[in-house]
């Protein structure tokens, strides 16, 4: 099973409502080449270059960020998910993926868009000892993940624009 964990593109300065920050146009820019990465990333693996499930925010930015991806990686599933936004315990997000993965055994791929810190803290968790980098907008990681036992290895690191 290879899982993406992504942070949402550049949005917008912050404000009172965090929620509602939109990606900027150097954001969409920085997704739209991620997407095309991810996409060669599986055709490199002789994966079919779609997406089985993806779990995103519901925050602006991610919302926006999946959009622009879905027109490089088609989706079988998008969930909205208040479950993975920015201050959630990572290990709560990897018992809901891995609660997809098994009760789904046929999922081969998985997309994860979030923020920081939990994109850092998740990675560090699901390919235990990534040692919790730091996300720049729009980076990715690839995870190789066994459900079976919630172990995964990293297999590659995209990193943006900056």
């Amino acid at each position: 099973m290879i899982i993406f964990v992504m942070r949402h593109g550049e949005a917008e300065p912050y404000k009172q409502d965090d929620t509602s920050r939109q990606l900027t146009g150097f954001g969409v820019t920085q997704v739209e080449h991620a997407a095309k990465w991810m996409k060669a990333a599986l055709n490199d693996m002789s994966l079919t270059p779609d997406l089985d499930l993806v779990l995103v925010s519901p925050y602006v930015r991610t919302q926006e960020t999946i959009a622009s991806v879905l027109e490089y990686l088609p989706a079988s599933k998008v969930v909205k998910t208040a479950a993975i936004t920015p201050m959630q315990n990572p290990a709560s997000v990897q018992d809901l993926i891995d609660g997809y993965l098994l009760s789904e055994p046929e999922l081969q791929t998985m997309l994860v868009v979030s923020h920081m810190p939990l994109v850092s803290l998740l990675s560090d968790l699901l390919s235990h000892g990534f040692n919790a980098r730091i996300f720049d907008t729009a980076d990715v990681l690839m995870i190789n993940y066994d459900a079976q036992n919630s172990r995964g290895k990293q297999v590659k690191f995209y990193q943006s624009l900056t």
